[in-house]
Formats: structure tokens, C-alpha cells, sequence
């Protein structure tokens, strides 16, 4: 699925015009298949017009982890694209805005959580990516500056979400979506929209932020407002929440609460659904909605201003 996906974008992109273009080796090897299934379908990319190579990566391996994506968008910005596009989950995009921070994204569906991702066809993408990497002076109208949570953990360490983070019993850490209610202590939610899986999805069945310049931090459990949640795909199940409220830019949040029953922990926290941090008793981490994150392509509405028009 990911090669024709890869596939389609490709035809948009080198139909759209693109004359230089990088990507990410990984142990799939998704883009070089992708190319040969559009050479057997008479769609060919000519060298001499085309400058199509992988980066290349500081240990010359192949991404093929969260690790591995963060290294290439920090080596594609290192070259100077104007822009990214990723095909995969939350996870994978968050990955990426923290090899590259300030990436104009146009990013695509293509893992178990997709609430960052945008609704396009892919060879309709590839045209609007051509486009705007022609003349980005011309389109930057057509970015949209999405908000992040910046997480300070205690100790001094620090890291990013683009969709939620989420307070987790337990200790264990991995790549690994949270479809057990039960787990959930508490959540701040970046996006929150009920047409979406995960949590964005479970506080869209609350509050739906429309367009909001907030987040929504929400608290599980006990007593409260019972609702039938898309925790994942294909998961809906009922779930508690005690409590929710709006939290503005820049506004701290600490997590676990102070007052919580989870306070004294251990939690992990996980970030666009990877555990990775455990907070041992005592520890803590502050959350806040930072306005100006990465930017995203509005590839759409790029298209519907220009139409047939060639890039």
C-alpha cells in the first residue's frame, strides 16, 4: 500500500514539474519499488531531468525507526528543500518536525493514528508539492502554522508533541498505540476532533476545537461523562472522562496532577502515542501549547487557487 501511495505522489510531483527531489533510504527500499511500479505502468522518471537520490545520512544507514526519520528531515533541511512530505502516523510526523522544526509538511495518512495528516489524493499532493517548491515565496500563503506541546521533563530534558500527550500506568515504553482505557490517567490533546482515531478523537467526542487555539486537557476515570471513543482504528470503546478544560497558549500544565490518584506514580508518558518516558515517584513534566509550530501545506486549497495553471 505504501509503495502505490509513494507511487501516485511521485507522478504528481514529476508530473507537477519538481526537477529536484530527496528521500529517506530505508530497509523497504519504498521509494526505488515505487519507481519501478511506475516504469511498468509507462510512467518513467528521466535522470537528466529528475535530480532523484536518497540523502545521505551521517552513518550511511538505512531510517528505518523514529531515530532514522528525525536524522533524514534534519538531512533534507540541511539541503535546503522547501518541503517535506511524510506518509505515516502521528508518530512518524513527529519524528520528523524534530529532525527539522520549523518544515513546511505535507503530511499523508499512512499509520495506526493519522489525526496530523491531511485529506488529499496523493498525486493531487505531489502537483500542489511541485507548485509550491517552484515559487514558495508565491504560495506561503497557503502554509498553516500548527501548534505543538513542548513537554519539560524533570532533569532538564525536553521534547515535542504534535497531537497529545498522555499519562500512562505503568512502566513500559515502545511504539506502541494506547488502546486500553483502563491505562489512561490523563491527557493534553493538541488536536481534538471526533471524525479522527486516538485521542484526538476521544477529545473531539467532548469538546471539538474547530479551529481553536487551544489544547484540551482531559482526565480519566471515576466518576464523570461517559462516552463510546475511537481510541484506535476500528477500537471504540467506552471510556470516562472525569473532567476536561481548554488550556491556552503557553499555558502550563503539569502532568500527573498533583491531586491525582496517579501522582505518586510510576507513569510513562507517550508522546503521539510512543511511551517513552517513565516518571518515577515524585517526578513530574509541564506541558504547553506552543502557538507557532511546523507548517503545513494547505495542498488543497493551493490547487483550488490555481487550477489547471501549470507550477
Amino acid at each position: 500500500m505504501r509503495v502505490n501511495v509513494v507511487a501516485r505522489f511521485l507522478a504528481g510531483l514529476v508530473g507537477g514539474g519538481a526537477t529536484r527531489i530527496r528521500y529517506m533510504p530505508e530497509p523497504c527500499h519504498v521509494v526505488p519499488r515505487a519507481i519501478e511500479a511506475l516504469a511498468a505502468v509507462g510512467v518513467s522518471i528521466d535522470p537528466a531531468a529528475v535530480d532523484l537520490k536518497p540523502v545521505r545520512l551521517s552513518g550511511g544507514e538505512d531510517a528505518g525507526d523514529a531515530a532514522g526519520t528525525t536524522a533524514a528531515a534534519a538531512a533534507m533541511a540541511d539541503e535546503g528543500l522547501a518541503c517535506v512530505v511524510t506518509i505515516g502516523g502521528d508518530g512518524t510526523n513527529r519524528a520528523a518536525v524534530t529532525g527539522w522544526p520549523d518544515a513546511v509538511l505535507v503530511p499523508l495518512p499512512g499509520g495506526t493514528n493519522n489525526a496530523f495528516a491531511i485529506s488529499i489524493d496523493p498525486t493531487a499532493a505531489g502537483i500542489a508539492a511541485a507548485r509550491f517548491t517552484a515559487r514558495p515565496a508565491d504560495f506561503a500563503g497557503h502554509l498553516r502554522p500548527v501548534p505543538v506541546l513542548e513537554v519539560l521533563i524533570a532533569g532538564g530534558r525536553s521534547t515535542i508533541a504534535l497531537v497529545d500527550v498522555a499519562v500512562v500506568r505503568g512502566t513500559w515504553v515502545g511504539a506502541h498505540a494506547i488502546w486500553e482505557p483502563d491505562l489512561l490517567v490523563e491527557a493534553i490533546v493538541a488536536r481534538s476532533d471526533p471524525t479522527v482515531s486516538g485521542l484526538a478523537g476521544v477529545g473531539g467526542m467532548v469538546h471539538p476545537l474547530n479551529g481553536e487555539v487551544a489544547a484540551l486537557h482531559l482526565r480519566f476515570g471515576g466518576e464523570g461523562r461517559r462516552v463510546l471513543a475511537p481510541l484506535g482504528p476500528g477500537q471504540i470503546v467506552p471510556m470516562v472522562i472525569r473532567d476536561w478544560r481548554a488550556v491556552g497558549p503557553r499555558e502550563a500544565v503539569t502532568v500527573p496532577g498533583p491531586n491525582g490518584p496517579d501522582a505518586g506514580g510510576p507513569v510513562t508518558l507517550a508522546f503521539d502515542g510512543e511511551r517513552e518516558i517513565v516518571l518515577r515517584p515524585g517526578e513530574s513534566a509541564e506541558v504547553t501549547l506552543v502557538a507557532d509550530g511546523p507548517r503545513v501545506l494547505d495542498a488543497a486549497e493551493l490547487l483550488r487557487g490555481t487550477g489547471g495553471l501549470p507550477g
